[in-house]
């Protein structure tokens, strides 16, 4: 009795898992069917709308959302394209240098900020926001896969590939946030009246930070480094590395010790951090560490000309 019992549940799990296996390949492919025709919005768009363009593109900007919202491409390309990404960090800007194409010639602006750069926590979960190409580019598998990011579940059920993007990306197919043809990456930040009274507020604390004497960087940051350096000597990418305004600095020997390190990896650094300190104005920022669009236009404005001799 009691194997007969067994010999059914067995039959029974083993067809759920079929059916729901199937099942899974359906909404999969029916996913992959609408996200490829999505060309706006940070769900999918943008990611989408790089890789269709990477191959042609001359200047391109990587980086968190400092660099999204700091750096306006139009004011020194005419083929660049800004892949700076909120809620983004060095694995996922990492991984998609590493799909830009082999042996031409193409200028990389990495945005950089050495807090990343000095946390020993860091775990390349950011690299989740590249799930969605996990089963459909082998170099995103292979660095998901690296840094233990995957689900053990996604190899069975597939359309675990969009889990908490699909919404996202449906409402782009529908509504697109902007288009596409006209847009070059970069999200310009327009602050309004409510939003300039709440950070003049957030002027008035006196906030202070502990600083470390000593900066050491994260062995997983440093592995990221070296090979994206690797990849761009091999293949005829000018990689730098930039770190954009903030309002204030704190913790300045941060910056000198990131400074040291690009130098022992001949990776040329360029710290923009106090580039308004002698001239600001409450009007060019959001809030401590993000640009408003009108800083953003003078910051990128300033780009072109150091970009000029690359």
């Amino acid at each position: 009795m009691f194997e007969s019992k067994m010999k059914k549940s067995i039959k029974l799990i083993l067809i759920i898992l079929i059916l729901s296996y199937g099942l899974d390949k359906v909404v999969y492919f029916s996913l992959n069917n609408i996200s490829d025709r999505v060309l706006s919005g940070q769900a999918i768009g943008k990611l989408n709308q790089f890789l269709q363009e990477k191959d042609n593109l001359h200047h391109i900007v990587f980086g968190t959302s400092r660099a999204n919202h700091h750096i306006d491409v139009n004011q020194f390309s005419k083929a660049g394209f800004n892949m700076g990404m909120d809620g983004s960090s060095i694995a996922y800007s990492s991984t998609l240098i590493k799909l830009l194409p082999r042996k031409k010639e193409q200028i990389v602006i990495w945005h950089i900020d050495p807090k990343r750069v000095f946390d020993h926590s860091y775990n390349a979960d950011d690299i989740k926001g590249l799930v969605t190409k996990f089963h459909r580019n082998d170099i995103i598998k292979t660095e998901i896969k690296n840094v233990h990011q995957d689900n053990p579940i996604q190899s069975f059920y597939w359309s675990l590939d969009y889990n908490g993007k699909a919404l996202g990306i449906i409402k782009n197919l529908i509504h697109p946030s902007y288009d596409f043809e006209s847009y070059n990456g970069f999200d310009p930040i327009k602050v309004s009246e409510t939003q300039k009274t709440i950070f003049e507020k957030i002027l008035l604390r006196n906030d202070s930070k502990d600083c470390s004497d000593r900066y050491i960087i994260s062995p997983l940051v440093k592995k990221y480094l070296e090979e994206v350096k690797r990849f761009c000597d091999e293949n005829n990418k000018t990689l730098i590395m930039i770190t954009s305004p903030t309002y204030k600095i704190d913790c300045a020997n941060q910056y000198s010790a990131l400074s040291k390190i690009f130098k022992e990896m001949n990776i040329p650094y360029y710290n923009y951090s106090s580039y308004f300190e002698s001239n600001n104005s409450i009007d060019y920022w959001k809030d401590l560490t993000h640009l408003s669009d009108k800083g953003a236009q003078i910051f990128s404005r300033f780009l072109k000309n150091m970009l000029a001799e690359y």
